[in-house]
């Protein structure tokens, strides 16, 4: 049987903003003429917002053999599930969903469009060439995206948890739908080097002196909040250090270490040091494997002349690694990556076209076995090694294994959550006008314009 679609209510919502917004790729064409198919608790649901999301599902295996309008009932269904969700969740009282959180998903996701489109003049073009939407109107899709998006995650989280397979339950996975998984398409096997640039000893004591004034003055009785609006140089000084719940694994792992070590209300005696600087933490809340915790940061920034030692110290790295031995070793011994280190810097197979704009850059030209220049990426120098290039790979347990856990992750989810669904469905309004639309044209190809007989509206 084919493998489902599992990151469904993850990603159908940002699926039909990427649609819109590059339809020479998702699609071909619109529907001329639009309608309601259906509406639930209220919320419409449009046969175009349907046809985008049927179009881009046209490359997941087993999708394309079926009938369009089979395909459009299973989209319809899935689409009204997921405002199924987003109607239970806004129905939960304990559920809240604030402008801040929408404010800074929509911020973050628009950014990387920026970011992919080299520009804000060029998405501005795309947006208009498109669309016909200007930035705005766009910006506003994406806010009420991202808020049904935290709803649904919230619910889930409420409802279905983490669900994390056993290496047993994704064995059998595999073992039962390897035949269906996508196939990676112009894959690239890579190997990196990542070297943090380090503040000098002036620098770094400096924001030490400043952070051990600051817990003495806690020691004194002043507000870890108050201190944190005045002082902390991160983003949550405003709200008075406070970073909310956090699972474990999630924030810097020494920031953890001595967060999760900590008593309730109590802070840490002494700076905490992770790469962003050094942090005064105060623990506000524990549950299961979630801690809520409030900081004072304050940075440690390298000067331009770290930086250029840091390139130098990289340069001179890249002459060695004549061999894929050389880069293991050096990896081993240098690299700044934890979860690498130990692999020799192994990063895994990643499909070229979805490579981060950095990474892409970086190893577009580099043939097999060859060491990119050091790169610089955030606040450190990245050196790439293309350790191997496929035009075609199925995925395997022993190079995909953190891959294919997740599709196993999300199968497990979806799986609950399609049972928690078939009960709330009986509880929210559901008008579906999908058998108006039936007299589409389905014997084109699937990439042409379908013409609806009636509007719906």
């Amino acid at each position: 049987m084919p493998i489902r679609t599992f990151k469904r209510f993850s990603a159908l919502g940002l699926a039909l903003g990427l649609c819109a917004l590059f339809p020479a790729r998702a699609h071909a064409a619109r529907v001329a003429v639009d309608g309601i198919v259906a509406v639930v608790d209220g919320t419409p649901i449009f046969l175009s917002d349907v046809e985008d999301l049927r179009q881009a599902m046209l490359e997941r295996p087993g999708f394309s053999g079926t009938s369009v309008s089979q395909q459009r009932r299973d989209m319809l269904d899935r689409l009204i599930d997921e405002k199924v969700l987003v109607a239970k969740a806004k129905q939960d009282t304990n559920l809240k969903v604030t402008d801040k959180e929408v404010d800074a998903r929509a911020d973050e996701w628009y950014g990387r469009l920026v970011q992919q489109q080299g520009g804000e003049k060029q998405l501005e073009l795309a947006l208009e060439q498109s669309t016909g939407m200007t930035t705005p109107e766009f910006k506003d899709r994406i806010r009420e995206q991202m808020r049904d998006q935290i709803y649904r995650q919230k619910l889930q989280e409420k409802f279905v948890g983490d669900l994390d397979p056993s290496q047993l339950q994704v064995q059998e996975f595999f073992a039962k739908y390897k035949d269906s998984l996508p196939v990676q398409r112009d894959g690239v096997h890579l190997s990196h080097i990542q070297w943090r640039i380090k503040a000098d000893f002036k620098i770094d004591s400096t924001a030490l002196d400043r952070a051990d004034s600051l817990i003495r003055r806690l020691d004194k009785g002043e507000s870890f909040s108050d201190l944190a609006k005045s002082y902390s140089e991160d983003y949550s000084g405003r709200d008075g250090g406070d970073l909310g719940y956090t699972k474990r694994g999630m924030l810097d792992p020494d920031y953890e270490r001595a967060a999760f070590a900590l008593d309730m209300y109590d802070y840490t005696p002494h700076p905490v040091r992770t790469r962003f600087g050094y942090h005064i933490i105060r623990l506000t809340g524990k549950r299961d494997n979630e801690i809520r915790t409030s900081h004072i940061l304050i940075k440690v920034v390298p000067s331009s002349d770290d930086t250029a030692r840091a390139l130098a110290f990289m340069d001179s790295v890249e002459a060695t690694l004549k061999t894929d031995s050389n880069f293991i070793a050096a990896a081993k011994s240098l690299s700044d990556d934890r979860q690498t280190r130990d692999l020799g810097g192994d990063l895994g197979w990643f499909q070229e076209d979805s490579l981060d704009a950095n990474y892409k850059e970086a190893v577009d030209t580099l043939p097999e076995g060859g060491v990119s220049a050091p790169i610089l990426i955030s606040d450190s120098y990245h050196l790439f090694r293309v350790n191997k290039k496929v035009s075609e790979r199925h995925l395997t347990l022993d190079e995909d294994y953190a891959v294919i856990s997740g599709y196993a992750k999300e199968m497990l989810i979806t799986q609950k959550l399609d049972g928690l669904i078939k009960k709330w469905r009986e509880h929210i309004a559901i008008e579906d006008r999908l058998a108006q639309f039936q007299n589409l044209d389905t014997t084109s190809s699937g990439d042409e314009t379908q013409q609806p007989a009636a509007s719906g509206n």
